[in-house]
């Protein structure tokens, strides 16, 4: 089977640039960290807050009733919220992430 040139280290793209290699490892390391449900939950919870938002109302706003659980998603999200004193809020990262992914016109692309 051929492998597409698309694909091919220094291929170029569509707009006859190549790819940039790190880019495309950062955009497959998010689509790997968001794929999962629950860490779309906490994302959501946490963007739906003005202010920052503590573990005990962030376990409350989400479906996760297991501490162990929670904390292992949080950690996979470490690139994408910000823990300072027990009070979590969006990184850069996370707010441009989530805002691409799930903002449209008419407000939040799905609702808890």
């Amino acid at each position: 089977m051929a492998i597409p040139t698309w694909v091919w280290p220094g291929s170029a793209t569509a707009s006859g640039r190549p790819f940039d290699q790190t880019k495309i490892g950062d955009v497959s390391e998010a689509f790997g960290v968001l794929s999962n449900p629950i860490r779309l939950e906490i994302l959501n919870a946490i963007y739906e807050r003005e202010s920052p938002i503590s573990y005990t109302d962030l376990r409350a706003a989400t479906s996760i009733d297991d501490n162990g659980k929670l904390n292992y998603h949080l950690r996979q999200l470490n690139r994408y919220i910000v823990n300072e004193n027990g009070q979590y809020t969006l990184s850069e990262q996370g707010r441009r992430v989530i805002e691409s992914l799930v903002v449209t016109e008419d407000g939040v692309f799905f609702d808890q």
